[in-house]
């Protein structure tokens, strides 16, 4: 993480697990995001994105792959690559012992699991997403906010980047749980903007809330 934080430097739209920065950082910025696009009256469709099963789907080839493109000491990038080879998972009882190899997930309570998907989720940042689109993350915790002059402008714009995240979440074998996933759409327009956002993730039609808790 030292090499990681001084040499490269993660994508700063990263606020969990790292130095210096805790929720309170990374809300300030989408507080900063809803007021400026009020004040131009413009709505913001805000994707709030639940990753299903978070630490435990961490695939290892990816993070390794990341590690490359964060131009990882080759020292480090064979200790990280030994850390991953070999892992078990097992279950004992009174007379059973159940043992399975794994070939995911950056382990809970570990020193090194919270900077591994830290590593991880650099790249879905890091995606060219449109201008009128800023994803923050919190740890697994994703934002999608999204600028439209109405509804539906803003919808369609959100649609865009989110195809954008589900392609990632498919090539890095991860998958966002729709049922836990939802809208909040910040405006003024409360009488234009009173509509169903047809946002889809996974084939369904993602809940509109007038909050969102992470």
């Amino acid at each position: 993480m030292h090499h990681v934080h001084t040499s490269v430097g993660l994508n700063s739209n990263q606020y969990g697990f790292i130095p210096q920065r805790g929720t309170v950082d990374a809300a300030m910025p989408v507080k900063d995001i809803f007021e400026e696009n009020l004040k131009q009256k413009n709505c913001t469709a805000v994707v709030s994105l639940d990753v299903r099963g978070a630490f435990d789907t961490a695939w290892w080839p990816s993070i390794l792959h990341n590690l490359k493109e964060l131009k990882c000491l080759r020292k480090l990038f064979n200790l990280s690559r030994s850390y991953f080879s070999d892992r078990t998972a097992s279950l004992r009882g009174n007379t059973l012992q159940i043992e399975n190899p794994v070939t995911m997930g950056c382990p809970q309570g570990s020193c090194s699991g919270p900077g591994f998907w830290d590593i991880l989720y650099n790249s879905l940042l890091n995606l060219e997403f449109s201008h009128r689109t800023r994803v923050i993350a919190f740890a697994d915790d994703l934002l999608e906010l999204t600028r439209g002059k109405g509804a539906l402008d803003a919808e369609n714009y959100a649609i865009q980047d989110l195809k954008k995240i589900e392609n990632w979440t498919r090539e890095n074998k991860m998958h966002f749980n729709e049922k836990k996933s939802n809208i909040l759409l910040v405006t003024k327009k409360k009488s234009r903007d009173n509509r169903i956002l047809n946002i889809y993730l996974n084939n369904k039609r993602l809940e509109r809330v007038s909050e969102v808790k992470n």
